[in-house]
């Protein structure tokens, strides 16, 4: 199980990686968006999370290319500021499955792409 995070944020990195790693699954890191569009070309990933304030664009373009890419078939969490409501509802308008305030608990993260992953597989 690979899970891209696109994020510009390196305080989290690390308890992330510990925690995804602890559940089995692989990080992968795009800290803009032409990375973010690469590793999702090369390595399929089977969730993305997308922080919607990363320098030099809006990751709301992320969730365009991925949706446009691969429909609805890849779970997306947007990760948002609280004054960031408007673009948390647009991200869901343009398909993003869940979203999670910024700055989140690395646990709760686990527990939204958990449930979403469980959604998925109740799905396909």
């Amino acid at each position: 199980m690979t899970i891209l995070l696109c994020t510009a944020e390196e305080l989290m990195l690390t308890t992330l990686e510990y925690r995804f790693r602890k559940n089995g699954w692989k990080l992968e890191v795009a800290e803009n968006i032409q990375i973010s569009l690469e590793k999702v070309k090369k390595r399929s990933p089977d969730l993305v999370v997308v922080d919607l304030e990363l320098p030099g664009y809006s990751g709301l373009d992320i969730i365009q290319f991925l949706k446009k890419e691969y429909n609805h078939s890849l779970p997306i969490v947007v990760a948002a500021s609280l004054d960031d409501d408007s673009m948390v509802l647009e991200s869901l308008r343009l398909g993003a499955h869940d979203f999670i305030i910024a700055p989140y608990k690395p646990d709760e993260l686990v527990l939204r792409i958990r449930r979403l992953l469980q959604l998925k597989k109740v799905v396909s």
